[in-house]
């Protein structure tokens, strides 16, 4: 009786050259609508947290983007963009 061997098919990441985070971060917080005093004492900021591959950093901002498409020809397409103010940035931790 022989046995069947299983051909394990090993999934390689694609090659990017850029770095993955996850990015802690604090928002504004708006709200159109009519509130008393009470409503408007309870208001806090938003704290979001962002994972994404960091595509530039400066002085002023960071540009995270979640996902990508790479063209034949090796160019990349970038989406799920955001630009966060770097003021607003509590931590940034790469993963």
């Amino acid at each position: 009786m022989s046995k069947k061997r299983r051909r394990v098919v090993q999934q390689v990441a694609p090659v990017i050259p850029y770095i993955k985070y996850r990015v802690h971060w604090i928002d504004i917080l708006s709200d159109s609508g009519w509130a008393d005093e009470r409503e408007f004492n309870r208001m806090r900021l938003s704290h979001p947290v962002n994972e994404g591959w960091l595509y530039s950093k400066d002085k002023y901002s960071i540009k995270l983007f979640a996902s990508y498409d790479r063209e034949d020809d090796g160019a990349f397409t970038f989406g799920d963009r955001t630009m966060i103010p770097l003021s607003c940035v509590k931590k940034m931790v790469r993963i």
